[in-house]
């Protein structure tokens, strides 16, 4: 299929021209971006928000509660930018989104960006929120063998990581996996399809992710070979929990999205890929352009959602 025509006009823009400033001045215009695209969000019953103390910093959490609730299970959402750009309002319209959809408990990680901080960080400080949601499920209201764990971009190669870290350190459960146009292997310099295909010209390219990776790792060499920094480097994916893995067409990660989900397909698990046809990295902030695929995409997340929460007791 060819690309959505409504991207024509989005699309005339240089995006690899805004890497050549400097951090600081990136994060200003990446915040000045979202604000411009933004819709009159859903309506939920409340938002709060809450600093939790964690050993890497005073993370800040929102907290979303439905008007009705219908699930006692929790999503925990971490936003996209590559590490080094977003917050917590990146990721606000989905989890408003998905709180309403699913009517349960959606909470939004403000994790540290690189820099200051570097790798594993931002790993764990996600990890140790999820494990503060796991242990205080009483005052949450939620049942803690019920957590989905869920992200766009940057916050989906942190789904991926928390996944294996959970299996690995087995001090909770998680229950579902839903990675959005994940970034699962930061190394790949073009050896996929998708990196060659859609390396320039659809928002995200392999100028931009070289980018970002420049302020990842305290050492590029080490610590860009640690399978939780890019998940398919793993050595394998037997224990991990189901998954909905949700790219698309003309997105530069798309084809390690396909590689993560048939990886885990490989090792015995349940996943289920989609990849929407026409569609860019990021799609679900495109709203504003008219986009059916947006809506689609939320309804479909909210029914695996509630299916894998339905399945436990």
């Amino acid at each position: 299929m060819s690309l959505n025509p409504k991207y024509n006009e989005f699309l005339k823009q240089d995006f690899d021209k805004m890497y050549e400033m400097g951090v600081d001045k990136v994060r200003e215009l990446y915040v000045e971006m979202m604000k411009a695209g933004k819709r009159v969000h859903k309506q939920v019953g409340s938002v709060e928000d809450r600093i939790v103390k964690t050993s890497v910093r005073n993370t800040k959490i929102r907290i979303y509660t439905p008007e009705e609730k219908a699930s006692d299970g929790v999503i925990i959402w971490m936003h996209g930018g590559g590490f080094v750009l977003g917050d917590i309002e990146h990721g606000d319209s989905t989890c408003r989104e998905l709180c309403s959809r699913v009517k349960c408990l959606v909470i939004s990680i403000e994790y540290g960006l690189c820099p200051p901080q570097r790798f594993p960080d931002p790993q764990e400080e996600c990890y140790e929120i999820v494990k503060f949601v796991y242990q205080n499920a009483k005052n949450f209201d939620i049942n803690s063998n019920k957590i989905c764990v869920a992200g766009d971009s940057a916050g989906g190669t942190l789904t991926g990581s928390l996944c294996l870290m959970a299996r690995d350190r087995q001090e909770f459960p998680i229950a579902f996996q839903m990675p959005v146009y994940a970034c699962f292997d930061w190394n790949d310099m073009g050896e996929r399809k998708s990196r060659r295909e859609n390396g320039k010209g659809y928002r995200l390219t392999q100028y931009g992710i070289q980018w970002f990776v420049q302020f990842l790792y305290k050492d590029r060499i080490v610590d860009g070979n640690n399978e939780l920094a890019s998940p398919l480097l793993a050595k394998h994916f037997d224990r991990l929990p189901p998954a909905l893995v949700i790219t698309a067409e003309f997105d530069i990660l798309r084809d390690e999205n396909h590689d993560y989900a048939q990886a885990l397909i490989d090792a015995g698990g349940e996943a289920e890929y989609v990849c929407y046809p026409g569609d860019l990295h990021g799609f679900l902030g495109f709203k504003q352009l008219g986009l059916e695929s947006p809506d689609h995409c939320y309804d479909l997340m909210a029914d695996r959602i509630t299916k894998a929460f339905n399945k436990i007791k």
